[in-house]
């Protein structure tokens, strides 16, 4: 369950919704039944959900991704992490060492 400071997510969805009683959605009803009329609210509000559907799926996709990641950085040594290359001292990376050439003397 989600929680956010403690509160549970019922509560905190009529938190953040706040106090819509009945009187409140039977307007939003009629407002959107005079926007979409009637054949076509059930197929906006399927579409609705729908999108919603995919929204918190990949909401929990990224979170479970974000949560596998933190587990590995703790798994992980920190003298050994992937991908990590040491570089020598003195060199920039990217930067191939030149042979050194004598120099002349005129």
């Amino acid at each position: 369950m989600f929680t956010l400071a403690g509160v549970e997510e019922p509560q905190l969805v009529y938190a953040v919704i706040g106090g819509i009683g009945l009187p409140e959605l039977l307007i939003i009803f009629f407002l959107a039944l005079l926007i979409f009329g009637g054949k076509r609210l059930p197929e906006v509000a399927r579409s609705m959900g729908q999108a919603m559907r995919a929204f918190k799926d990949e909401a929990n996709k990224l979170r479970s991704e974000v949560e596998l990641e933190a587990e590995k950085e703790k798994t992980t040594p920190a003298t050994a992490k992937e991908g990590e290359k040491k570089e020598p001292v003195g060199q920039a990376a990217g930067e191939a060492q030149k042979p050194s050439e004598p120099k002349s003397s005129n």
